[in-house]
Order: C-alpha cells, then sequence, then structure tokens
C-alpha cells in the first residue's frame, strides 16, 4: 500500500474506492492496522514517537502541496474563508509535521546515547534519567543506556563498586549486568561490587533478583551472594556481617562490636592502605564507634589512643601493635 494513498486516508481525502481499497489492506492483516495508527500519531505530532515510518521531505512536501491544491478546490465551495489564508495554515501545518518528525527522530536518538560513568580516586552521587540515584565508589566504571522508553532500564557494570537506589516502576524492571550475572529489581536498594571475573551483590532494602548459568535466586536485605563468571556450582546465599559494604554511600563508618580485623580491612580498602595487626589479642578486640566525614588520620588516632596501640609504617605497609 503506497502512503501516498494512507496519507489521504488519513486526511479524510480518499473517493469511496480508495476508501474501500485501504480498508480491505487494514483488514488483511493486524500489521497494517498497527502501521495505519503509527502515522496517524506522527501525522498529529503526538503520541509515541518510537516508531516513526520513514519520511523523505521532498515527497512529503509534494504531498502536502497536491493535497493543498486539490483540497482548496473542494473548500471553495463550501467555505467562504479566502483560498490565500486556507493555504497559509496548510503550509503552516506541512511545516509543523515535518518540524514534528524531525524532532522525535533527534529526540529518541539522543536518548539511545550510551552514557558512561566512571571515578578515579573520587565518590561519585549520580541521578539517572529516571529518578534513581546510583553512587560510584573510587575506582568504578558503569554504562546506562539512556534509551529508557523500552522495555527495561538497563545498566552495565563494568568494575568497582555502586550502590544503587532504584526508583520504583512495576512496568519497567530496572536490569544491571554485570559480567555473566544479571539482577532485577523493581525498586530498592543494594549495593553491587564488580572485581575481576566476580560479582557481589548485596540487599539493604526490597528485593533483587539474581540470575547466572541458569540459575535464578531473590535475595532479601541482609543477604548476599558472590558468583563467579566461570562458577557452575549452585550459588550460595550469606548473611551480611555488618553494614560497613556501604561506607562510601554517604562517607560513614558505623562500627558496633566489629572485630578491630575487621575495622582495619574496611579502612584500608576505603584508602587505598594495607593494614597488619601483629598480635593474635589486639586482633580479637572489638571495637564500637562512627565515623563521618572524618579523615584517615583523624580515625586511626582514635582508635589507637581507645586500645593504647602503636602502628610503624614499612614499605606501604601499616603494622599495629
Amino acid at each position: 500500500m503506497k502512503k501516498e494513498l494512507i496519507v489521504k486516508y488519513i486526511v479524510g481525502e480518499t473517493d469511496q474506492q480508495e476508501r474501500l481499497s485501504v480498508e480491505a489492506w487494514i483488514a488483511a492483516n493486524s500489521n497494517n492496522k498497527k502501521e495505519l495508527e503509527e502515522m496517524k500519531r506522527v501525522w498529529l505530532i503526538g503520541g509515541d514517537p518510537r516508531q516513526i515510518p520513514d519520511i523523505d521531505i521532498d515527497n512529503a512536501w509534494s504531498d502536502f502541496v497536491r493535497m493543498r491544491d486539490e483540497g482548496s478546490n473542494k473548500l471553495q465551495t463550501f467555505n467562504t474563508v479566502p483560498k490565500r489564508n486556507s493555504l497559509k495554515w496548510i503550509s503552516i501545518a506541512a511545516s509543523l509535521f515535518l518540524v514534528g518528525v524531525f524532532a522525535f527522530w533527534g529526540l529518541q536518538s539522543t536518548l539511545r546515547l550510551e552514557k558512561k560513568l566512571k571515578t578515579q580516586w573520587q565518590i561519585k552521587h549520580v541521578g539517572l534519567p529516571d529518578g534513581s540515584i546510583v553512587h560510584l565508589n573510587s575506582h568504578a566504571e558503569m554504562l546506562y543506556q539512556k534509551e529508557w522508553l523500552g522495555k527495561n532500564r538497563k545498566v552495565q557494570l563494568l568494575k568497582g563498586e555502586v550502590f544503587f537506589d532504584v526508583k520504583k516502576d512495576k512496568n519497567h524492571p530496572f536490569v544491571i549486568e554485570s559480567g555473566k550475572s544479571k539482577i532485577t529489581v523493581l525498586g530498592t536498594s543494594f549495593h553491587v561490587r564488580r572485581e575481576g571475573i566476580d560479582t557481589e551483590v548485596i540487599v539493604a532494602s526490597g528485593a533483587v533478583r539474581v540470575n547466572h548459568g541458569g540459575q535464578e535466586l531473590v535475595l532479601k536485605p541482609k543477604q548476599m551472594v558472590v558468583v563467579s563468571d566461570t562458577a557452575k556450582l549452585k550459588i550460595r546465599v550469606d548473611t551480611v556481617p555488618d553494614q560497613l559494604y556501604r561506607y562510601y554511600v554517604h562517607q560513614e563508618f558505623m562500627f558496633e562490636n566489629t572485630p578491630l580485623t575487621r575495622v582495619y580491612e574496611v579502612l584500608g580498602k576505603a584508602y587505598g592502605r594495607q593494614f597488619v595487626i601483629v598480635s593474635e589479642t589486639t586482633r580479637e578486640l572489638k571495637y564500637t564507634a562512627t565515623f563521618e566525614q572524618q579523615t584517615l588520620t583523624e580515625i586511626l588516632d582514635v582508635v589507637l589512643k581507645t586500645f593504647d596501640l602503636k602502628m610503624n609504617q614499612k614499605d606501604n605497609v601499616y603494622y599495629i601493635k
């Protein structure tokens, strides 16, 4: 079916034979009906612009001019508006049509662009187009498609740690790809770490579905998994020992009866340092305190004074005695 005839049908310019021909074409195939509806939406410069028919500018303008001339002859009998004004408004309509088509095409092309988020030593807090928020720890890298008009909101974690606060949208699941694992959520908050071939998922609130190698499981708050791309065994769900995994979200360390080995492990990871506790007795000590927006020097000073400990540095390693 020629698009010229479909356009005539949409604007009511077909004669009886042409109208019957178009209607027979519509009834012959459901795809034909869909094509007609899409062309109607574009013609009215409204609706969903994602499936815009191919438009030839010269042919489109010719169609408008032809219908303008033919239409003006018919309208002269019934309409007292001067032909000059009629031509003016039809020309404006044609211009708006073409501008609308290409504006929508340009918008869709922009939304399809891939956006990369990357950090070095800094921490980033970024709002996504759907209203979700991501918190990237240092040395993290992720991609997301700016085309949020599709069925899913897709993100790819390439490396590092990211904490997601996902805006709830039951019609558009939020999907994160990390290596060979896929994480799907509707609205929740959780942490994902990609290191080498391993993916770690920890749920803070809500529920998260993890798919890997034909396996599927649902994680609830305070549950976690670590999955390797090469893993073939059943995925094991563990309980999160503390909330220190998300220290980078608010730059806050909340130690609650935390073993001193864990304290220095988290501080070392956060600040890129290596700490070694020499004494076995010291490693068994428990520590409770909260630090917000404080420097590593300030935190270490408080911890050492609490237990009357000493610290020496040798070859970029800090020894606690």
